[in-house]
């Protein structure tokens, strides 16, 4: 379309690989307690809960004997096994319906997500097989943790199954990109900080490092079959690590299994396959972190909206002054040659969702009292600003959510940018982005998303007309 240019001063964008790793989860101390009937009929659905409640429930003394289910994953996995799995055609309609209302008006062609249950699975490869396709590009991990699958027979799922991944181009909507567990490796709010971050002064340090925080334990069956898995050659994709320690513990065993295996890990196969994590909020810029990630090619998502909201509070309460350096480093880890991902963790997506998220990572500025989940001031000077220095520009930002995700998501060579031989997924914005205040990148919205030349959302006001010449 040289020389074709949209009216209304129209910015033209590829907007793809939107990241979506992982579902919400709450660092309180709730709890879920069952009475005698209740725990009889849990066991007789969950014949190994004992096991994985006291692996999971940490803080507690065993809480799968008492009946107590303390941590976010297990009232889920719970919920999943009480809940009416639908058939595939109603899942299909389901989740046509979600992308059409609120995917697609948020300019998102393709995601990436960890699936809970073997339903949403086999509903997908439904969808696929009657329509040839799917709303919307996916790249998925199997949850492990939330799997209605034995502690025990879990340890070995990866390691016996093969290693499965693959592209989007053996499939262009729907790809298995790798292996996930939702707070096995450590908690999405209480990460794994090891020496790299002491209690401040006046804290009890036991508390914070055995309790608050949340390091991989190696006698968790999910947690070895994540390590069986790496050391098979498979990559980890949608595993917590939110703090810098237990990158560094991954580190540790990653180099361990290249001495073991070194026919499958050699340093050319561990670097492409772009290991990865999620959340990656209190990560922080520790040198021999940097140095290993940049060594072994590994891929930070980084939420820094869910960063700004949920860890400060963490950090003035149990670290004192040193955390703040902690907090979402994205520009420092950029400059040190970290491969930063863009991730949106999102509940209901609208056309205005990316660009309320861009505007934190440009200017790390978050509302007061905001949860992960809400979107920052509505009027740009009214919020907190957290470590200004690591603010991004905009088109880094645009970047990370963009070409950076592609990459992570082994999409690059069809999605990520606009380029001759890549599909032609793309959005149409009512301002231009690349321009303006930087205060004004939230006043922006999506009016149109095309994705394989199928318009997928317009705007009701939005009315393009093609003009060709100057």
């Amino acid at each position: 379309m040289a020389g074709a240019r949209l009216s209304r001063f129209i910015f033209l964008l590829a907007m793809v690989a939107m990241l979506l790793v992982s579902g919400v989860a709450n660092a309180a101390h709730r709890a879920m307690l069952f009475n005698q009937f209740a725990y009889d009929k849990v066991l007789e659905m969950w014949p190994d809960f004992v096991v994985s409640t006291n692996n999971q429930a940490r803080g507690a003394d065993d809480p799968g004997s008492r009946g107590l289910i303390m941590t976010s994953p297990l009232r889920e996995h719970f919920g999943q096994l009480l809940r009416e799995q639908p058939t595939p055609a109603q899942f299909g309609v389901g989740f046509k319906k979600l992308v059409e209302e609120h995917y697609a008006p948020s300019g998102i062609s393709t995601f990436a997500t960890r699936l809970n249950t073997a339903e949403q699975i086999t509903a997908y490869y439904y969808i696929l097989r009657e329509d040839g396709r799917l709303p919307v590009r996916l790249a998925y991990s199997n949850d492990l943790a939330r799997q209605a699958i034995s502690s025990v027979a879990s340890a070995g799922l990866y390691e016996y199954s093969g290693v499965l991944w693959n592209t989007i181009e053996k499939n262009p909507w729907l790809w298995l990109h790798g292996m996930s567990s939702e707070g096995e490796w450590d908690a999405p709010n209480r990460g794994c900080m090891g020496d790299d971050l002491p209690a401040k002064p006046g804290v009890d340090a036991r508390e914070v490092k055995e309790i608050i925080e949340i390091c991989p334990s190696f006698d968790e069956p999910a947690v070895q079959s994540l390590m069986r898995g790496v050391r098979a050659g498979w990559r980890f994709a949608g595993v917590h690590a939110v703090g810098s320690h237990a990158i560094r513990i991954f580190v540790q065993k990653l180099e361990g299994f290249m001495q073991d295996n070194p026919k499958v890990l050699t340093m050319d196969y561990v670097r492409k396959s772009r290991h990865g994590f999620a959340h990656g909020t209190l990560t922080g810029a520790v040198p021999d972190v940097v140095e290993s990630m940049v060594k072994y090619n590994l891929y930070l998502p980084i939420n820094v909206r869910r960063s700004l909201a949920i860890e400060p509070q963490n950090i003035m309460q149990n670290y004192g002054e040193p955390g703040w350096k902690f907090l979402a480093p994205i520009k420092t880890l950029i400059d040190a040659g970290v491969n930063v991902v863009g991730e949106g963790l999102i509940g209901t997506a609208t056309p205005e969702t990316y660009f309320d998220i861009w505007d934190v990572h440009v200017n790390r500025e978050i509302s007061e009292g905001s949860d992960e989940n809400r979107m920052p001031t509505e009027k740009y000077g009214d919020g907190i600003v957290y470590q200004p220095e690591e603010g991004v520009d905009r088109v880094v930002a645009l970047k990370l959510f963009t070409r950076r995700s592609a990459e992570f998501l082994y999409a690059e060579s069809k999605v990520g940018t606009l380029e001759v031989g890549k599909y032609a997924d793309f959005i149409v914005t009512d301002k231009p982005y690349l321009s303006g205040p930087d205060t004004e990148i939230r006043d922006n919205k999506v009016v149109m998303t095309v994705t394989a030349d199928d318009i997928r959302y317009q705007d009701p006001n939005y009315d393009p007309v093609m003009r060709v010449g100057n």
